[in-house]
């Protein structure tokens, strides 16, 4: 860990419970998940130095950033103190500096999606309309302008383990829809493999190629600038212009490590009144100052898609979503009548 990122862990040591150093790591109560209700002294929390760069993780919720990322989740003032001072670092001021690597050097040859694994797929928008992976996405009512985005696999397995050799063994290959992974500079870092078939177990396959990326679809085209609709599905996403989706796990822990700005997101949870965990994951993402989505009652379809089915328009659907967005009290108030035991 280099000595700016040691100097403001230790300037965070009245901002964190349980705060003490170990070795060269730094350890607490996890701020992002509260870390035990029951046990006061648990803490999973950590800064963890990896060779020069330091990162947060928490072994109890699985939230992970980088160091200046988590430092602005704690305190924005700090943090921005932290970045002037780090580039009066970098621009030679009077600070003491270490001796950084050749970026020259270590810098990787960047790898286009062009010529990722995506390229021997076609493209739903290529395939003829009766092909059974066209009908599919024709029935499930997802817009045309949408199909570019999603591709098809003829043999699952096979085609995962030619990327990755040896994933998928013993898996029976079949014919699957592949939901693709792109950061913000659409480089392909994970996929979601979904399954045709309406009993299969493994309804969904989830991989990363790279295993730092947020589960998140939708990276590559949002506007950040803009409100942000995240939902529980990469589906649901593509009927609401500007989305993101979660692919596994939390969507606010997910979110945390994007760069989208937590002012611009509004969270959308599946409509789930009576769902227990539904209802934890929208108090946590209060608590957390997200804005979310609370449904009104005469909403009765479980999610975007199934709105979709019933006749509504995406237009329609956007209406509802802008006019029952809460955060804060007036959320926890909400969240109250609106569940149901």
């Amino acid at each position: 860990m280099d000595w700016l990122d040691t100097k403001y862990a230790n300037m965070l040591s009245l901002r964190l419970e349980k705060f003490k150093k170990i070795s060269n790591n730094f350890n607490f109560r996890c701020p992002v998940c509260g870390d035990s209700k029951k046990n006061k002294s648990k803490t999973r929390g950590w800064i963890l130095s990896d060779n020069v760069k330091a990162r947060f993780y928490c072994h109890n919720c699985s939230a992970s950033m980088s160091f200046p990322k988590f430092l602005k989740y704690i305190d924005h003032g700090m943090y921005f103190e932290y970045v002037k001072e780090r580039m009066l670092d970098k621009s030679g001021g009077s600070v003491i500096r270490e001796k950084k690597p050749d970026f020259t050097v270590t810098m990787k040859k960047p790898e286009f999606v062009k010529n990722t694994g995506l390229a021997s797929l076609k493209k739903i928008s290529s395939l003829p309309t009766n092909h059974p992976a066209k009908v599919y996405i024709q029935s499930r009512c997802i817009p045309p302008e949408a199909h570019h985005k999603l591709f098809y696999a003829p043999k699952f397995a096979s085609w995962v383990n030619s990327q990755l050799p040896d994933k998928m063994r013993g898996m029976k290959d079949e014919p699957r829809l592949i939901i693709p992974f792109l950061d913000e500079n659409k480089q392909l870092f994970g996929f979601q493999g979904r399954s045709f078939r309406k009993d299969d177990d493994l309804k969904y396959i989830t991989i990363l190629l790279d295993e730092s990326k947020p589960k998140m679809f939708g990276l590559d085209t949002v506007d950040p600038n803009k409100t942000v609709y995240a939902f529980e599905g990469p589906i649901d996403s593509l009927f609401i212009p500007n989305s993101v989706a979660s692919a596994g796990g939390r969507i606010d822990t997910n979110l945390l490590l994007t760069s989208l700005s937590k002012s611009n997101i509004v969270i959308v949870y599946d409509n789930e009144p009576r769902n227990k965990e539904t209802i934890q994951k929208m108090e946590s993402a209060i608590d957390l100052g997200y804005k979310i989505v609370i449904w009104p009652e005469h909403i009765k379809e479980k999610d975007i898609n199934d709105m979709i089915l019933s006749g509504n328009s995406s237009s329609v659907i956007k209406n509802i979503l802008e006019m029952n967005i809460y955060n804060d009290l007036a959320a926890k108030l909400k969240l109250t009548t609106w569940k149901k035991a």
